[in-house]
């Protein structure tokens, strides 16, 4: 058995030498060109959602009351869509509404008691994101900074691209098939 532990010793510390004599000639795993960009919350998604928020405020997306109705999850249990264009281009503002036992008299008589994110669909330019219908996603909280998923990327962009949960996963399934849910003149208030 003493020589049995001797033998494992000897061919451990040699197969530790040819390891680490391989590693000297290696070359590095992470390479610059190699790693992938994250599919959002980066600076020129932070800036474009930054810009948004801007024209959205001037066009009155944040300030403008629509009609309030009761909303699926993920967006609140009420919810109000504005729909209209910023610099040509179609955006969807929707207000998520979220408090314990809420209904829609209580958010219409103090919306900002119970405003706790504004999220948005943009279009952007063709080629931003072909296979995604070049949607552009951002989920505000109601001063305009951005929600962080997991604590650290802004929720802006393609916002959860590639992920099973977030935006595009559930947008993609939209009956239409162009990402959208509700196109209801009689609820969405139109901006133009």
């Amino acid at each position: 058995m003493q020589r049995i532990k001797k033998l494992l010793s000897i061919f451990a510390v040699l197969g530790l030498i040819s390891f680490i004599g391989g590693c000297t000639n290696a070359k590095p795993v992470h390479k610059k060109s190699a790693m992938m960009k994250p599919p959002f919350g980066g600076a020129s998604d932070v800036a474009y959602g930054n810009q948004l928020w801007a024209q959205m405020n001037k066009k009155g997306f944040n300030s403008l009351p629509a009609i309030l109705f009761y909303g699926p999850p993920p967006h609140g249990r009420v919810i109000e869509i504005l729909e209209g264009k910023i610099n040509g281009k179609e955006i969807i503002v929707k207000r998520n509404y979220r408090g314990k036992g809420i209904t829609l008299n209580e958010v219409r008589k103090n919306r900002s008691k119970y405003l706790k994110a504004i999220t948005i669909m943009a279009k952007r330019g063709p080629g931003y994101d072909p296979t995604e219908q070049n949607w552009f996603y951002a989920k505000y909280k109601p001063n305009g900074t951005y929600f962080k998923i997991k604590k650290m990327m802004p929720a802006v962009g393609r916002v959860a691209k590639g992920m099973k949960k977030g935006c595009i996963a559930c947008h993609r399934l939209a009956p239409a098939g162009n990402f959208v849910y509700i196109h209801n003149p009689k609820l969405i208030r139109q901006i133009q």
